[in-house]
């Protein structure tokens, strides 16, 4: 196929020219017969032609020129070499090493079956604590029973919202019922009616699973001998102790004056007992 831009003759199967590197375009026509032997004529004639150009032209001498004037050279000195006697003995410095001998298999001791035991002191039996009458304590835990005048502070609160019921009671049967008239039934009568105003009142403090006013204004708390807050059951049990406690003349309160532990009578029927609660006010701990 024949470039069109440089007119040189390329194969059929050749789509760029071998000269100019055009893309050829048309339609591959056959070259003449003596145009092939021509072509390689050609190319095997400016063949030798470069190579022979290639071979006369002269080759520059490209050398590396000394670096240094030998002048300043100035030579290194070594240290001369001990002789090979004076070094030491390689194997002073480095003994060998003696070959571990294998132990000894171990011997096997029959192991006794009764084992000897150390000679510790046995514990101490847990006993009650004791008074200063060698009368064991009926309070089990590290808990201290309220005194005296915080009892009293705590009752005197608590009879004074029973006789205000008492009163509101009177007055709403004297607006309503009238005039009444002071005999020795209707004596009997009111006084039962204050007694059962009482009763109710401490009934309602057991429902509610709570100390009565007057206990939280003294800022007391009932616990059990062990420790432990008390029940509902409890709770009634020491209502109904402290009702048989007024009823025998105040026997039952004025106990704890003469008690060890400052116990009475309902203390020790419910097992329970009035302390101070845990505050930071050291007025009414005083």
């Amino acid at each position: 196929m024949t470039c069109h831009y440089c007119r040189s003759v390329n194969a059929d199967e050749d789509h760029r020219c071998r000269r100019c590197g055009r893309r050829l375009t048309g339609q591959a026509v056959e070259a003449p017969p003596e145009f092939a032997e021509r072509a390689l004529k050609n190319m095997g004639a400016n063949a030798l032609a470069a190579a022979a150009a290639t071979a006369e032209m002269p080759r520059p001498n490209i050398t590396q020129s000394s670096l240094f004037v030998e002048d300043n050279i100035i030579p290194i000195r070594t240290a001369p070499k001990p002789p090979a006697a004076a070094l030491p003995d390689t194997a002073e410095l480095f003994p060998p090493r003696p070959v571990a001998k294998p132990r000894p298999a171990q011997r096997k001791f029959a192991v006794e079956s009764a084992q000897s035991t150390l000679d510790f002191l046995p514990p101490k039996p847990h006993t009650a604590r004791l008074l200063k009458t060698t009368v064991e304590a009926a309070i089990r835990c590290d808990v201290q029973p309220a005194g005296p005048m915080h009892r009293a502070g705590a009752a005197a609160i608590d009879a004074a919202f029973i006789g205000a019921s008492c009163l509101l009671f009177f007055a709403i049967c004297r607006i309503f019922g009238g005039s009444i008239a002071l005999t020795k039934q209707t004596v009997l009568i009111f006084a039962g009616l204050c007694v059962m105003i009482g009763l109710l009142y401490g009934f309602v403090w057991m429902l509610a699973d709570r100390e009565t006013l007057g206990l939280r204004w003294a800022d007391l708390r009932i616990v059990s001998f062990s420790g432990f807050p008390p029940d509902r059951k409890t709770r009634a049990l020491r209502m109904m102790g402290c009702f048989l406690s007024f009823c025998s003349g105040m026997i039952g309160i004025f106990w704890a004056l003469l008690d060890e532990e400052g116990l009475t009578w309902h203390d020790h029927m419910s097992k329970t007992f009035p302390t101070l609660r845990d505050t930071g006010s050291h007025v009414i701990r005083d």
